[in-house]
């Protein structure tokens, strides 16, 4: 039966337990039960029904969290995972079989070398609370089809979508392989004191540091996705209305809260005005005028970050020629385009991580390569618009993304 969903539930695990669930799954592992293929699909397969029996009550702890609209939450959420563990279930058999090693040194090759692919240990996924449902379950497919046990911690700012985890996983997947612990920065302190076969985290880059320190204790590896200040191009050879369409979903998709979203546009100069046109019909037809309306737009995490890109909007020199307006009572800001930003400006010193575009005009691509690392040195993300392969080739010679 699909779970109650009471909003008001959150609960952190205590924390003087979590040492001991990390042993418990430290001993689970070494007994072997993971390594299993047939288990692991099974648990895939329980995966894949805690989704499908619950679809509805996760989407509605989604649209509590973040305000999401059923098709972003079911597009990038749900379904992403759906689809994780599809791949999966498709591709582990080829993908865990052994191999002869392809290339090794001569006095080596007698011996037959083979690699068998070996599962880790207990491992740690560390969701955010942009993407909460996704982000903390497709590290774990992966978790579990590589035939590890594992710790799944979901983001405290998002918890509705915590809690629901916190529910459905124990009812779905093995409780002596697979786990959920809650809480926010105290918790999280704690379990990195445990050692872990791998860690994935994702969020910000002054955390990611928090981990990695703390992985480094055990020699842990480590998965980091962080964030950064990720430039869309568009060139005078690009389809202006597909640009600023894929630029639109690409930037307000969650309301601009997604890591990999375009956080500025940087315009060939002779089809800046036509790129600024073409964005305020795409918004309009995107939202019809009202993006605060429920099926719409998601808002704001909380009034903290509201506040925060208010007051981007409230600093910034440019021109703001769309959007620039907010409801502090429900946490939304509009789909905001600001021309004639410079580099010295408000919104570009850090990563915006919300509904606000602004707009640089360049002379050529290769001035905007040339910005790129003055902005921000490792960008998660880069996109180029062009009907032009040769300057995508060439573009493709010039940056290399964190990506």
């Amino acid at each position: 039966a699909p779970i109650p969903v009471n909003m008001n539930s959150f609960t952190a695990t205590p924390r003087h337990e979590i040492s001991s669930i990390a042993k418990s799954l430290q001993t689970t592992f070494r007994l072997g039960k993971t390594r299993d293929i047939a288990f692991r699909k099974s648990q895939l397969k329980q995966f894949w029904a805690l989704i499908d029996e619950n679809e509805v009550e996760l989407q509605q702890c989604l649209f509590e969290d973040l305000g999401k609209p059923v098709v972003e939450a079911q597009v990038m959420e749900l379904m992403a995972v759906k689809n994780e563990i599809a791949s999966m279930l498709t591709n582990m058999d080829t993908w865990l079989a052994p191999k002869s090693a392809p290339d090794v040194p001569i006095e080596y090759k007698n011996f037959t070398p083979t690699i068998h692919k070996q599962p880790l240990g207990t491992c740690l996924v560390i969701g955010a609370w942009n993407y909460p449902f996704v982000l903390a379950t497709a590290p774990f497919v992966a978790v579990i089809a590589a035939g590890n046990t594992g710790i799944m911690k979901p983001s405290e700012l998002a918890p509705a979508t915590a809690m629901a985890l916190a529910n459905l996983v124990p009812r779905y997947l093995d409780q002596s392989c697979y786990r959920v612990i809650n809480g926010g920065e105290a918790v999280a302190t704690t379990l990195l004191k445990e050692k872990f076969g791998h860690i994935c985290y994702t969020g910000g880059a002054k955390v990611g540091r928090i981990v990695m320190h703390a992985a480094a204790e055990h020699l842990t590896p480590v998965t980091l996705e962080l964030g950064g200040k990720s430039p869309v191009i568009i060139t005078k050879n690009a389809d202006i209305m597909v640009a600023a369409t894929r630029t639109v979903w690409g930037k307000f998709a969650c309301t601009g809260q997604t890591c990999v979203a375009p956080d500025y546009a940087m315009v060939e100069e002779c089809v800046k005005d036509e790129f600024l046109n073409a964005l305020q019909q795409v918004i309009t037809r995107f939202y019809q005028g009202k993006p605060q309306a429920e099926s719409k737009m998601a808002r704001i995490v909380n009034l903290r970050h509201w506040e925060r890109i208010t007051n981007l909007i409230r600093r910034t020199s440019g021109n703001i020629i769309a959007g620039g307006h907010g409801d502090e009572n429900t946490l939304f800001i509009e789909p905001t385009v600001v021309s004639n930003v410079s580099l010295d400006d408000a919104l570009m010193s850090d990563e915006i991580f919300g509904p606000i575009l602004p707009v640089i005009s360049i002379s050529s691509l290769e001035e905007g390569c040339e910005l790129i690392p003055r902005i921000s040195e490792d960008p998660l993300s880069l996109y180029l618009m062009t009907e032009d392969s040769k300057r995508w080739i060439m573009f493709c010679g010039i940056r290399d993304p964190g990506e």
